[in-house]
């Protein structure tokens, strides 16, 4: 398990995919339905370390979309977005819980209220989420494949992610 600061450095630490053992600057990927990916990523400022970029589009219902990010390693979830899915924040805050945090305690999000997952040590890994309403991700919902680019981009940028990605979507 990580500390609420090594979780945070994890988060911070400029990220790139990577190609055949190499880190790369650009990518290109094809956005087709449902999308999924699970993309290895690495750091040349700390390479202890080794991340997994995953996106998930439900095939039963094309607006369900998570976005998650761990350490791959030890497997510890550090971020999640999560579209159209269901969830409850633990009941019990402890001290290192920041205090934005508390008035969701025991919170049920609907499959509606669509919600971000942090880290947060004397947890389970990704087990408190705020609402997307109350956090500054910029994208709030997912309605069509263009939110759907634009909220992995978002998420790219949110984890520091450095490699250019060029999305190029296939409608089918």
């Amino acid at each position: 398990m990580f500390t609420n600061d090594q979780a945070e450095y994890l988060l911070k630490l400029p990220k790139k995919i990577i190609v055949n053992d190499l880190l790369v600057d650009n990518i290109k990927l094809i956005q087709k339905f449902p999308f999924k990916e699970k993309i290895s990523l690495g750091s040349q400022q700390d390479l202890e370390f080794s991340f997994l970029l995953e996106i998930y589009q439900s095939e039963k219902s094309g607006v369900k979309i998570s976005l998650h990010h761990q350490e791959d390693q030890s497997k510890i979830g550090l971020l999640r977005v999560d579209y159209n899915s269901i969830h409850r924040n633990p009941e019990i805050i402890t001290n290192d819980l920041p205090v934005k945090f508390h008035k969701y305690a025991g919170k049920w999000f609907d499959y509606n209220e669509h919600h971000i997952h942090y880290y947060f040590q004397d947890y389970k890994p990704l087990a408190w989420a705020l609402p997307l309403v109350d956090d500054d991700f910029p994208i709030k919902e997912i309605n069509n494949n263009q939110d759907a680019s634009e909220a992995f981009i978002s998420f790219c940028k949110r984890i520091n992610l450095l490699t250019k990605i060029e999305l190029e979507t296939i409608l089918i």
